[in-house]
């Protein structure tokens, strides 16, 4: 949870000027999205196209969606995610 809201907003400023943003799944998520049948690992990177702030409670979420040619997207808490080592932010 993120107290400071100028935080929150200035974070995401930062994340939005560099999308698409390469992100790992956690263990976690990777088997959560395999129940579901998509294709993931952790050794992977999914692409982290926009980001929305659900609130106090709910944080900063990613949509994560796999590829293009998904038929669901997959919105997921930032916490789930590690962004890729190389990258800026």
């Amino acid at each position: 949870m993120v107290d400071d809201y100028a935080e929150v907003v200035q974070l995401m400023d930062k994340m939005q000027a560099h999308l698409p943003i390469p992100a790992y799944p956690t263990p976690e998520l990777a088997r959560t999205l395999r129940k579901h049948g998509v294709r993931v690992d952790t050794h992977h990177p999914l692409f982290v196209k926009r980001v929305f702030y659900f609130g106090e409670v709910g944080g900063i979420g990613c949509d994560a969606t796999p590829t293009r040619e998904a038929k669901e997207a997959f919105v997921v808490s930032l916490t789930h995610l590690r962004i890729a080592p190389q990258h800026q932010l």
